[in-house]
């Protein structure tokens, strides 16, 4: 079941889970130097049951170093227990023991993604006062950041964080809002040097925009960032500290039984890639501004624990993981520069 990757310390890294027959979970990690072949990473548990079990949704790297993000349900009420590993010295992954209220609790809501930057770690998710991060320099002990001004809730807004980007220039954190009348807009916090928040809301769209994933894209230009736009899914891009629609791609199975959202984000070779949903199955796209629809190598539906993930690029090669239920796969292929 892999659900995240990164390339980090000389190797790609692969997280997520395998799965019995009979539906029980493990964690699980995988490495490799040449997303080729592939060896599992050693896990430390430390007794911590849930932990065990965990399906690892998101993995960051920072300044060499790995920490993994993974939820696994359980306890009477079946929630969420929800854990991050750090990296030891001798390149083994370890769960970190944290009080129960740091992600979860009567005032927990999601926690989505974990990424690395310059400085360490953040997770982007959401409180029941609005959308919340947390944050560590070592991916050890990670600081809940909630109730912050411009992150928060407002009277008139509710906010939710689903993703994150450190560009050089700092944090920036991607998600939706949504007004009192229900309308839900795509929109993006940056962290200012003061430690507090700066709410932007994203152009374009009639009905509905969402903040669903944000990747860098070089010197000079700011994060991208994607989501649904209306019936279709948009890009945007920060230039010279505005915000712009670039372009969209795809569209919504008006068949379709399930929201789409945009699963996975990358950049490279001039080159955008997009895995989403569009309702009923997982789809790519690829190209500049206006990504075209690219096939994948497997069909994917949208269904149950079933994913698919443009996860990373480095170097000429990019990363997609599948997960269609039966078996879990990545795939490669090489971008523009190298082709």
């Amino acid at each position: 079941m892999p659900r995240d990757a990164t390339w980090c310390g000389g190797q790609w890294v692969v997280v997520g889970a395998t799965a019995d027959p009979a539906g029980s979970t493990r964690a699980a990690a995988w490495s490799s130097p040449n997303a080729r072949t592939w060896r599992p990473m050693v896990l430390h548990p430390g007794g911590d049951h849930s932990a065990g079990q965990a399906i690892l949704g998101s993995v960051g790297c920072s300044n060499g170093r790995l920490a993994v993000l993974g939820p696994t349900s359980g306890g009477a009420h079946g929630l969420p227990r929800t854990a991050t590993w750090r990296e030891r010295s001798d390149g083994s992954l370890a769960a970190v023991r944290a009080p129960y209220l740091r992600y979860g609790g009567t005032r927990a809501v999601e926690v989505s993604r974990l990424v690395g930057g310059e400085d360490g770690f953040l997770i982007a998710g959401t409180r029941a006062s609005g959308a919340a991060v947390w944050t560590s320099r070592t991916g050890t002990v990670f600081r809940l950041h909630v109730g912050v001004p411009g992150l928060t809730d407002t009277p008139k807004v509710q906010t939710q964080a689903a993703d994150a980007v450190d560009d050089r220039r700092g944090w920036f954190v991607v998600g939706t809002s949504t007004e009192l009348l229900g309308h839900l807009f795509a929109t993006v916090w940056r962290r200012s040097s003061d430690g507090g928040w700066t709410r932007a809301t994203l152009p374009g769209g009639r009905t509905v925009t969402t903040g669903d994933r944000a990747v860098g894209v070089g010197p000079g230009l700011g994060p991208l960032e994607a989501g649904v736009l209306d019936q279709r899914l948009g890009l945007w891009l920060l230039r010279r500290g505005a915000w712009s629609l670039e372009g969209s791609f795809g569209e919504r199975d008006p068949d379709g039984t399930s929201a789409p959202y945009v699963s996975g984000l990358t950049f490279g070779g001039g080159l955008v890639l997009a895995t989403y949903s569009d309702g009923t199955v997982f789809r790519l796209a690829a190209g500049d501004s206006s990504p075209d629809e690219s096939p994948l190598p497997v069909r994917v539906t949208v269904q149950g624990d079933h994913t698919a993930t443009v996860a990373a690029v480095h170097g000429d090669e990019a990363l997609l993981l599948t997960d269609d239920g039966h078996t879990g796969r990545t795939w490669t292929s090489p971008l523009p520069d190298a082709m």
